[in-house]
């Protein structure tokens, strides 16, 4: 048999597949599992796929690397896909409990699932990622914050045959033009706030020193409602380093960007944006509860999205918001849509194992939902 090789990897656990011709004679295609542990060994191979795929900014190699660190439970992995030893696909997820169902990784700090896929290869991915699936007797692929666009298509396509389950759908704000002017009201609470002293904003985007901005947005978040919690970034030697490693480098690569607002100097609103391709994600924010009644951080919101409008470049922002989110969705009138699918990896008649994962999955979503209610009670 033969197959392309992952190098530099110590340990393959998948087969590869028996390599076919890609469309239009494009070349042999094969498919390989690759633990977590070994993802930093292939970097060079998976940047090169992320500069020319579809963006997802969360799968950035500086990104990912630093957040594997924040999801520690075992079994994380990515089948890769080549055509003629190119990666044309990055597919990250995990084999659940009892081998059944294989998730796409997302987490709380990624709320995006499109993989990797070089432009023009999604049949190909798709064709190379079901029979690796299969063969590790996974009966359902799990595929959770799916937006439309070019692959979802390819997606919907090459499971015309297959069981498809949406077990969630939600709509998030989002901006995809020009951003809204601020309102009479919200212009009225810029002025009051200016009243309490001098009033500015820096970014790293302009030249401001990006550890201090971080400093600035930990700082902010942890003296907060998120502090109080126990959810900020600041509180976990993980999270924070996801900051200090992954959010810093995709700044020094232009691929991220923190801004602040300040009242005689002293930071009030601090928001994060991430950027890849023409697609941007408003990762963070952080405001100054004294001052909440004047709403920095919705004043900093807004900013920061026409700004990132404005340049030209960027086509859609996703606010990375809980569906009606009460500050964003007054300022971010845009909305994309997100779904959840379990997929059966078996064309035609599904079998029990994938009814079996069905039935565990929707119990799984509906008991998490039915436990965030009460915690906001």
């Amino acid at each position: 048999m033969t197959s392309a090789t992952l190098s530099p990897t110590r340990a393959v656990v998948a087969p590869p597949l028996q390599p076919e011709p890609g469309p239009s004679g494009m070349g042999a295609v094969t498919a390989q599992w690759l633990p977590a542990e070994d993802w930093s060994s292939t970097r060079d191979d998976w940047q090169a796929l992320f500069e020319a795929a579809q963006p997802n900014v969360f799968l950035a190699p500086a990104f990912a690397l630093a957040a594997r660190a924040i999801d520690p439970a075992p079994g994380l992995g990515a089948v890769v896909i080549m055509r003629d030893g190119q990666w044309i696909g990055f597919v990250p997820g995990r084999i659940g409990p009892g081998g059944t169902v294989f998730s796409i990784w997302t987490h709380d700090y990624a709320p995006y699932g499109l993989p990797l896929v070089r432009e023009g290869g999604e049949a190909a991915v798709l064709a190379a990622l079901f029979p690796v699936l299969r063969d590790r007797g996974v009966a359902a692929l799990d595929w959770p914050m799916l937006d439309e666009g070019r692959f979802s298509t390819a997606l919907e396509a090459f499971c015309a045959d297959r069981r498809v389950v949406v077990l969630d759908r939600h709509d998030r704000a989002c901006l995809d033009g020009a951003a809204p002017k601020l309102s009479k009201d919200h212009r009225r609470l810029a002025r009051r706030l200016a009243e309490h002293g001098a009033l500015d904003r820096v970014s790293t985007a302009i030249g401001h020193p990006p550890d201090a901005a971080l400093d600035a947005f930990l700082d902010l978040e942890v003296a907060g409602w998120k502090g109080r919690k126990g959810t900020a970034l600041a509180g976990s030697a993980a999270t924070r380093g996801l900051c200090l490693a992954g959010i810093s480098g995709l700044v020094s690569a232009g691929m991220a960007r923190i801004d602040i607002m300040r009242l005689d100097g002293r930071p009030i609103a601090v928001g994060v944006a991430l950027m890849a391709g023409d697609r941007a994600w408003y990762w963070k924010t952080a405001y100054a509860e004294d001052l909440a009644r004047y709403s920095p951080g919705l004043l900093l919101s807004h900013a920061i999205g026409e700004e990132l409008m404005a340049g030209g470049g960027i086509r859609l922002a996703d606010s990375c918001a809980i569906p009606g989110h009460s500050m964003i969705e007054r300022i971010w009138p845009g909305r994309v849509t997100m779904t959840r699918q379990l997929i059966a990896v078996q064309a035609g008649a599904p079998g029990w194992r994938f009814h079996v994962a069905r039935v565990a999955m929707r119990t799984w979503i509906d008991g998490k939902a039915a436990a965030k209610r009460l915690l906001k009670r």
